[in-house]
């Protein structure tokens, strides 16, 4: 197991260090990738620090240089201070806004799966499979609007139909809890029906392996034979991917933030990009850090199936 997992963090390493150089050239080979500044002292400040004028690979190796030493990843024209700074500090409001629809879906779609994995065939299968596959076929910006008019124009739950969410729970509690109301309940509505519909397609083929008959002729109930073995088999393949959503849930999300005015990490991609010229330098971490994300939940993935299903055993450079 150790040398598996020692295995796997060094092509993670050697991945990350290829595909971030393959970045950083192709953002420097992008036009005006040199920003225009007012500042004369400023401007030879930076590109004496950066390289500018220096080779690509020089100008990587001060990239690299500067993040180990200084803990700088570039300085920002558009927001006048350095990005990871900038960026970092936005974390945390995109964790907020999507860590919660996360833990809440989760549940709720194994749930419902269950259920209709239990009641096949029968009304209460096919209700959760009508809805499971109209909420699908809606449209995410469909999913907003009907949310805005039930919470803000029927119900008045909250203070305004397109509401930025507030963090300052400490002079008005209900007032900010309020503000997350309509991102939670829409995030929530677009992530259950498709876990809730692998987990029933799932469950209803284990529910018909040998095993489950030999459960039930040692004498265990269909609730107790379907909880005990068929429902842990049935998730083996989900639970890295809801381990791995865990991890991703600080990379933000664009329409979200977009739409609901969240201060987090998706709008400052989408203002990178806008902005003329690009923030280069923001692209260039944001890139980094999701490539670094993505590396590091493979991994977490591959590591819970050793401690999920016990069929899979790692080591000595096999998996049986």
């Amino acid at each position: 197991m150790a040398s598996y997992l020692l295995k796997r963090i060094g092509l993670m390493i050697i991945t990350f260090i290829i595909t971030v150089f393959l970045f950083f050239v192709f953002i420097k080979l992008m036009p005006n990738n040199k920003p225009s500044l007012d500042d004369p002292i400023l401007y030879e400040r930076l590109a004496e620090r950066e390289g500018w004028n220096e080779p690509i690979i020089v100008q990587f190796g001060l990239w690299v240089k500067n993040i180990f030493t200084e803990g700088s990843f570039g300085f920002s024209i558009n927001k006048k201070e350095d990005v990871g700074a900038y960026y970092f500090s936005k974390i945390p409001a995109s964790v907020q806004i999507n860590l919660i629809p996360y833990i809440l879906s989760v549940p709720i779609a194994i749930g419902l799966g269950v259920l209709a994995a239990l009641n096949k065939n029968t009304w209460i299968d096919n209700v959760i499979s009508v809805g499971i596959m109209i909420f699908i076929s809606i449209p995410y910006f469909v999913v907003v609007v009907i949310v805005q008019y039930v919470f803000y124009f029927k119900l008045h739950w909250v203070p305004d139909y397109v509401v930025a969410t507030s963090t300052d729970f400490s002079n008005n509690f209900w007032w900010a809890l309020s503000t997350f109301i309509m991102p939670v309940t829409v995030l929530t509505i677009v992530g259950v029906p498709g876990l809730a519909r692998s987990i029933r397609a799932e469950l209803t083929e284990q529910l018909t392996q040998d095993y489950m008959l030999l459960a039930r002729s040692k004498g265990l109930t269909k609730r107790q034979a379907t909880y005990r073995h068929a429902l842990k088999n049935a998730l083996v393949p989900y639970l890295p991917g809801i381990f791995i959503g865990i991890i991703g849930v600080i990379n933000g999300g664009l329409i979200t933030e977009k739409l609901f005015r969240v201060d987090g990490t998706g709008r400052i991609y989408l203002d990178a990009f806008q902005s003329i010229p690009p923030d280069y330098p923001m692209l260039m971490l944001i890139t980094a850090f999701g490539q670094f994300v993505g590396l590091l939940s493979s991994i977490v993935g591959d590591i819970s199936y050793t401690f999920i299903d016990p069929r899979v055993r790692i080591g000595s450079g096999k998996i049986s």
